[in-house]
């Protein structure tokens, strides 16, 4: 029997060392079979989900096959960088036919950049994305060579602050704005703002942050549709004291302004006074989901006070420290009139003994859904279900990934309660 195993684990092991060595021949005998047209294809698939601006070349650079087929795919040689050396720069243009260009603007030698710009420049009409990163003397170098023509220009990624010399861009077509510590100056009226129907600012390590001026930039935004706003490390509200004086305007109405989405992240040392003060300035939209992090480190309760804001159909949170849930739950409901469906994502709940004696009712609620939760035990959820499914009208509770609730547990209360309690692990 010893003699047989040796010879068994023998075995397995030539077999082991051969699928090594066959792999790359089956592979690439895979390869060859596939179509050039085919192959193309995958080739646009795998640089629509990546970003780098070299998968171009790296693909090229596999084999002489793969070059041919890259060089004969326009959209591989859409993005170019500043940090291309010009007869690179020049090659992507060439290659890439006419269609929209991707282009990115970094930190490098000013000179560089300069003559960067100098041959990107006759194809600005064709840019559809243009991503600006630290570089506070980009601006300046396009203007001074002319650069303000931009009729495909749809997206933008922008870095520090928002210059008023980009009021003078021609964008007609501009739709999505996003940046990281890009507060709009003061008293400036961009012409793309009431074009704008996404707009996504990270804002990260302001001692004091002004809110008044963003919140008159979106005051402007007449055809947004999606709001997403991050705070992190911003300790508080600037006073309009420190500042020059804003015009005057017209505050909306509260919830007078729809919206498909509207994302809040307040992150680390943000007090909940700033969060009051940006849910005041927030409280004039309405949208169909509102998702709201709460990742701080202050008490969650604290920033989800008695307040208009966030007011929507759908809300979405996630919930970095223990809450008590049904009190949120409640308090929600209570500003919100609109809300039916409430999603957490990823939060803790707190363990308080005899903080659940029975669950309160919650008429306006129709759906419930849990991906992902900690600290809730299952004889919370035992209660939880019972009390919602008591109302004939309450249509889904779901509970998705959360590890610490039992297969079997969810199956036997599934019995009890119905097909309204869905679950996945």
């Amino acid at each position: 029997m010893a003699t047989l195993n040796n010879v068994k684990e023998h075995l397995a092991k030539k077999i082991q060392n051969l699928q090594k060595r066959s792999a790359p021949l089956v592979l690439e005998d895979g390869i060859k079979r596939i179509p050039d047209e085919i192959l193309a294809q995958i080739f646009e698939a795998g640089h629509q989900i990546s970003e780098h601006v070299k998968f171009s070349l790296h693909v090229s650079h596999v084999s002489r096959r793969f070059r041919q087929v890259s060089l004969r795919t326009p959209l591989l040689w859409t993005r170019i960088a500043s940090s291309h050396h010009n007869d690179l720069i020049e090659a992507f243009i060439l290659r890439s036919g006419q269609l929209d260009l991707q282009v990115a603007l970094s930190n490098h030698p000013i000179d560089k950049l300069r003559s960067s710009l100098r041959k990107i420049r006759p194809h600005s009409g064709r840019w559809s994305r243009l991503s600006l990163h630290i570089l506070r003397e980009i601006l300046e170098i396009m203007d001074e060579i002319g650069l303000t023509y931009f009729p495909r220009l749809r997206y933008i990624y922008h870095e520090l602050d928002v210059k008023p010399k980009g009021s003078k861009w021609h964008m007609p077509l501009l739709a999505h704005f996003d940046g990281w510590c890009s507060p709009f100056p003061r008293g400036v009226s961009f012409p793309f703002m009431s074009q704008l129907t996404r707009l996504e600012l990270v804002f990260e390590d302001y001692p004091s942050f002004d809110l008044a001026s963003l919140t008159q930039a979106l005051y402007r935004m007449l055809n947004l549709r999606d709001l997403d706003l991050e705070f992190r490390d911003c300790d508080a509200v600037a006073t309009d004291s420190d500042f020059v004086a804003l015009p005057p305007m017209e505050t909306p109405k509260p919830h007078s302004f729809h919206i498909e989405s509207l994302k809040i992240t307040l992150k680390d040392s943000v007090p909940y006074t700033f969060a009051t003060s940006l849910y005041s300035a927030l409280q004039y939209l309405t949208a169909s989901l509102v998702d709201v992090s709460l990742l701080m480190y202050g008490d969650p309760h604290d920033y989800l006070k008695d307040s208009p804001f966030p007011y929507g159909s759908t809300m979405r949170l996630q919930i970095g420290l223990p809450c008590h849930l049904p009190f949120l739950l409640r308090r929600l409901l209570q500003n919100c009139k609109i809300l039916h469906t409430v999603e957490f994502e990823m939060s803790a709940f707190a363990l308080e003994s005899n903080a659940w004696p029975e669950w309160p009712q919650l008429p306006s609620l129709r759906h419930l859904r849990f991906h992902g939760y900690a600290l809730l035990e299952e004889r919370r959820v035992e209660t939880m279900a019972r009390g919602l499914f008591t109302r004939e009208d309450f249509e889904s509770l779901e509970i998705i990934s959360c590890h610490q609730i039992s297969e079997k547990f969810l199956l036997n209360l599934q019995d009890e309660v119905g097909e309204r309690l869905k679950w996945s692990c």
